[in-house]
C-alpha cells in the first residue's frame, strides 16, 4: 500500500483549488497546465459538434429564416458579452473575446469551450424562442465558461486518467490475464500484459471521467443558471419577464434526454427562483437576482463578436 500512496502523490500537484463566482469551491489545474485545459476543452467541444447530426440545407425562405436567427443571435450575444466583460473584469486575462457560432446541427443544442467559442445548434431556432428565452440560453452556456466549468471537467479527468496509469501497473492488473505462461514465451506474455493493462487503464480512466463529470453536471447547471439570470437583468431584461417566457416554453419541449431536458428543468428551476424573495434591483431593470455590474478597467477592449458559419 505505500508505494501506492508514494506513486499518488505527484497526482496532487497537478491539480489546485479554486472558487468559482458563486462560491463553489473547484478542482481546477495550476496556472501553467491552463493552456491544456483550453485546447482539451476545445476538442472536446468540437468532438461533440462532429458527432451530433447534420441539419439538411435550407430553401428560400428557411434559408431567410435561418439568416435572421444569426443575426439574433449576434446581436444577442454582443450584449450579453459586453455585460460579462464588465461584470468580469478578469475574464480578459483568460480570452480576449467571446465567439459565438451558430453550427448548422438538426437537434437543438449548445455548446463551449474554456476559450470562450459558444456554438448554438440551428436546431435551436425551431424552437421558436423569443429574445429572453434565446438570451438566457446564450447566457447560460456563457456562464459555464465564465464559471470556469470546462476547465474543472478537463482537471477531472487528467486526474482520473493519472491515478488510473498509476494504479493499474502498481497492482499489476496484467497479472491477472497472465498465468501459467512457459519460459519460453514470457517476453510475449509480457507484452501482451502490458498491452491489457493500457488497454484496461485507458478504458477505466475514460469511464471514470465521464462518471464524475456527470455528477458534477447538475451543480454545473444550477451554478450557470443562477449566473446567467445576473447576466441578464444587468443587461437590461426583466427576470421575471424572463421567468414567464421561460416557463410557458415548457410545454412545447419535446421530452428527451439530454439538451432539451436541461432546459425544461432550468425553465421549472428559474420559475420556482422567481417564487423567492426580491432582491434589490438593478437601475433599469426589474425582477430578482439582480447585482449592479461593477466597472470594468477603462482600456477593456469591447468583445469581438465572430461571423456565423
Amino acid at each position: 500500500m505505500r508505494p501506492i500512496l508514494l506513486s499518488l502523490v505527484p497526482v496532487f500537484f497537478l491539480t489546485a483549488c479554486a472558487t468559482s463566482p458563486e462560491g463553489r469551491t473547484q478542482l481546477v489545474a495550476p496556472a501553467p497546465l491552463q493552456g491544456l485545459s483550453a485546447v482539451y476543452s476545445e476538442f472536446d467541444m468540437y468532438l461533440q459538434l462532429v458527432t451530433a447530426a447534420d441539419a439538411s440545407s435550407c430553401h428560400e425562405l428557411e434559408c431567410a429564416a435561418d439568416r435572421a436567427f444569426d443575426l439574433r443571435i449576434l446581436a444577442l450575444g454582443r450584449r450579453l458579452a459586453d455585460v460579462a466583460y464588465r461584470q468580469y473584469p478578469a475574464l480578459h486575462l483568460r480570452f480576449p473575446r467571446f465567439e459565438f457560432i451558430v453550427a448548422d446541427k438538426a437537434d437543438a443544442g449548445s455548446a463551449s469551450s474554456a476559450a470562450g467559442t459558444v456554438v448554438i445548434y440551428r436546431g435551436v431556432r425551431r424552437l421558436d424562442l423569443d429574445d429572453a428565452a434565446l438570451a438566457f440560453v446564450l447566457a447560460r452556456e456563457m456562464s459555464h465558461v465564465i464559471g470556469g466549468h470546462h476547465d474543472e471537467n478537463v482537471t477531472t479527468s487528467i486526474l482520473v486518467a493519472v491515478v488510473a496509469q498509476i494504479l493499474f501497473p502498481v497492482l499489476n492488473v496484467g497479472a491477472l490475464f497472465s498465468s501459467g505462461a512457459a519460459t519460453s514465451a514470457a517476453a510475449t506474455t509480457a507484452a501482451s500484459s502490458t498491452a491489457t493493462a493500457t488497454a484496461v487503464a485507458s478504458a477505466a480512466s475514460f469511464a471514470g471521467s465521464r462518471a464524475l463529470r456527470a455528477s458534477d453536471r447538475p451543480q454545473q447547471v444550477r451554478e450557470a443558471e443562477a449566473m446567467a439570470m445576473k447576466l441578464l437583468v444587468a443587461a437590461g431584461w426583466d427576470g421575471r419577464e424572463v421567468s414567464d417566457q421561460l416557463e410557458a416554453l415548457r410545454p412545447a419541449l419535446p421530452e428527451e434526454p439530454g439538451w432539451t431536458e436541461e432546459l425544461r428543468e432550468s425553465a421549472r428551476h428559474i420559475a420556482g427562483l422567481m417564487q423567492g424573495p426580491v432582491f434589490p434591483e438593478t437601475p433599469g431593470a426589474a425582477g430578482v437576482l439582480s447585482q449592479s455590474a461593477p466597472k470594468g478597467p477603462a482600456d477593456l477592449p469591447p468583445p469581438i463578436i465572430s461571423k456565423p458559419f
